[in-house]
């Protein structure tokens, strides 16, 4: 399937051909099947009844979307209508919400008490239990207590920029389309591959000097345990993470730890709806976001 979704979007990114052909899976899975298959046959009016049922709103507009990337993948173009009228049907109904401020019931459902500083939190409390990780030699470590420091990592990222799901295919070192480069006493990010480029270009981004910090400490544990060169690493066999993995990774320490399953999308919402007020602090946002005005008002959620 991803060879079929690269032929058929040839302007498409890596990190979006990652996050259709997962989608696409889990809509074989509403199908009731395990694998995705080799036809379009299983993409039928039915299943289609079905995503329309699926909640919340936006599972169901992401699963529409992907029956579409779907379709135009098998090149079975002629089963599209359906297909597309639904996604702009929900489409319009998602935009009125966003375009109200209002918090969608899911963001409701998941939104921690304290907003975006949760966050800062949860950092926080994560750090503490790497303390004593971090007073051993790096290549002393074993990879459980290096998926604990890169868990660290992450949130203290999150609980200060607002990029998608980035700095999971993000290299340690100046490789690639994504990486970090340190510029004096900062560390720099570009992300030249996400999901905007082609309308925003590449995000350069400067690290908060807290999470320049925490590269600082964090990586020499990850280059004397790894050699894939990239930002974050499985628990087991200290691999490069996933995307879809870090992800995971983000909802599932939130659920434990607040009891909110929460992923980046809501922490982007988060962020956004913490610095509404701030003109500056807005305009240096929509760069960290890769989105025009109108989009980033559509981030901020109101209770």
């Amino acid at each position: 399937m991803k060879a079929l979704l690269q032929k058929s979007c040839k302007e498409c990114t890596a990190s979006s051909i990652e996050t259709y052909y997962w989608t696409i899976k889990s809509l074989a899975k509403v199908a009731g099947l395990q694998d995705v298959p080799t036809n379009a046959r299983w993409i039928t009016a039915a299943l289609l009844q079905k995503v329309k049922n699926q909640k919340p709103l936006t599972r169901s507009k992401n699963l529409a979307v992907a029956g579409i990337k779907a379709l135009h993948a098998y090149g079975a173009d002629k089963k599209l209508e359906p297909w597309s009228k639904f996604v702009s049907e929900v489409s319009e109904r998602y935009s009125k919400i966003r375009d109200k401020q209002q918090r969608t019931d899911r963001e409701a459902k998941n939104w921690p008490k304290g907003g975006y500083a949760a966050v800062s939190k949860l950092a926080a409390e994560l750090h503490d239990e790497v303390l004593a990780t971090l007073k051993k030699a790096p290549a002393r470590i074993t990879f459980p207590e290096l998926w604990k420091l890169g868990r660290w990592f992450v949130f203290l990222f999150y609980s200060k920029h607002a990029l998608r799901g980035d700095i999971g295919d993000m290299h340690a070192s100046k490789k690639g389309q994504n990486y970090i480069v340190k510029k004096g006493k900062r560390w720099h990010m570009h992300i030249g591959n996400h999901k905007t480029v082609k309308s925003h270009g590449a995000i350069e981004l400067e690290t908060h000097a807290e999470v320049s910090k925490a590269l600082d400490e964090y990586l020499p544990y990850l280059r004397a345990k790894t050699n894939h060169g990239f930002l974050i690493s499985t628990k087991r066999g200290g691999r490069k993470m996933s995307r879809k993995d870090m992800m995971e990774l983000i909802r599932n320490t939130t659920e434990a730890r607040l009891g909110k399953r929460i992923g980046v999308q809501l922490i982007r919402v988060l962020k956004t709806t913490e610095h509404f007020k701030s003109i500056d602090e807005s305009a240096q946002l929509r760069g960290e976001l890769a989105h025009g005005p109108q989009m980033q008002w559509k981030y901020v959620s109101r209770g």
